[in-house]
């Protein structure tokens, strides 16, 4: 039976959020951010193991929160990038080739158990897999002074979110062949290893919170649901 380890990644210095407090602290219905996807991947049946990519300024809530509600959780510092602080984790982690390693970006607060299963059933069949949206809005390329250049058919563009699952072997052969450290996320370095990315349809729910409109956007969107 394959073992599921799942990397939460919190260690963002939250730069474009604009607020007194790093996001992962920040309220969302009276209750921090981060505590979200702690409890959600807690409380899934497919998780074996928690590995909390954290930083200087979160650390300590993070470690009281996890002690308080008798978590068992490993907590890494993180990089300076977000694809360091990946590599940060999968250093303490222990997996054979094909057991499933999924990554989670700690400000998605709203990841469900379904998320977590349909990422997981998917990497398991096809080696990789992430959640995504359709794109519903015009897609644009944009020229020098802020012109449009050219536009692109929205029907064939996807949104990538997280969570995103991958075998331990694929994820581990991605990062080693990776030429810079800059990857905004897992799935692309698959691809640019030459691996396939199995899409798995996600929601607005998994929107991430990057500034404070984002927040209050997910604060209304609560509201409609059992969060």
């Amino acid at each position: 039976m394959e073992k599921v380890v799942v990397v939460i990644l919190m260690a963002g210095l939250s730069t474009r959020f604009e607020g007194p407090t790093n996001k992962q602290l920040a309220l969302l219905k009276g209750k921090p951010i981060f505590s979200y996807s702690i409890n959600a991947f807690n409380k899934s049946k497919l998780v074996d193991e928690i590995v909390l990519v954290v930083n200087k300024n979160n650390k300590e809530e993070i470690e009281k929160f996890i002690k308080t509600k008798k978590i068992t959780a490993k907590i890494v510092l993180g990089g300076l990038t977000r694809q360091v602080s990946v590599e940060c984790a999968l250093k303490t982690i222990k997996c054979n080739k094909n057991d499933i390693v999924i990554i989670h970006d700690g400000a998605r607060p709203l990841v469900s158990d379904l998320d977590i299963e349909n990422v997981t059933k998917a990497a398991k069949k096809y080696g990789a897999s992430t959640t995504y949206i359709e794109a519903t809005d015009t897609i644009a390329n944009i020229a020098k002074g802020g012109f449009v250049s050219s536009f692109e058919d929205r029907s064939k563009i996807a949104l990538i979110q997280t969570p995103q699952a991958f075998k331990y072997d694929v994820l581990i052969k991605s990062h080693k062949n990776a030429k810079n450290k800059n990857a905004t996320d897992d799935a692309s370095l698959v691809l640019l290893n030459k691996g396939k990315i199995k899409l798995v349809k996600g929601n607005k729910r998994l929107n991430k919170v990057t500034t404070k409109e984002d927040l209050v956007f997910l604060e209304g969107l609560s509201k409609y649901e059992r969060v």
